[in-house]
């Protein structure tokens, strides 16, 4: 069992916990993702991330990635280059999540102004989905 020392106290980690749940991702978790849904690689950088704060997903009601993960557009930029198709499958869940039924109706209210922008707003709502979607996994509030 994974734990982390918080305050002197051993906390399980983020792994531990999302592994003892019935989440779709809990295979993830324990290193036996076996089908291809659950071989998300934005998942697994939360995972590794947060592991040893699992505590941490709560603030994702509150903030958003940009602030609480990667503060820096060329990182957002790069996730894209990186990971777009995991990044994709994230953001279509989150526009289902929402009812929007296109990309610019998921990221109305954003400042576009060139393709970047857009990349950039994608990725921070899908890995803020994905990041909100773990807490309530773990905490159901």
């Amino acid at each position: 069992m994974n734990t982390t020392t918080v305050d002197g106290a051993t906390a399980p980690s983020l792994r531990t916990l999302l592994g003892d749940t019935s989440s779709q991702w809990a295979a993830l978790a324990r290193g036996e993702a076996t089908w291809s849904d659950s071989q998300n690689s934005c998942i697994d950088d939360i995972l590794d991330r947060f592991d040893d704060c699992p505590e941490s997903l709560r603030d994702f009601d509150r903030s958003d990635w940009v602030n609480l993960a990667e503060c820096y557009t060329y990182n957002l930029l790069d996730r894209w280059d990186k990971q777009r198709e995991d990044i994709k499958a994230l953001f279509d869940d989150y526009c289902s999540a929402i009812g929007a039924t296109s990309t610019l109706e998921a990221l109305e209210g954003e400042t576009i102004e060139d393709p970047e922008d857009m990349a950039a707003a994608i990725v921070n709502h899908a890995m803020t989905w994905a990041a909100r979607c773990i807490a309530q996994e773990l905490w159901l509030e």
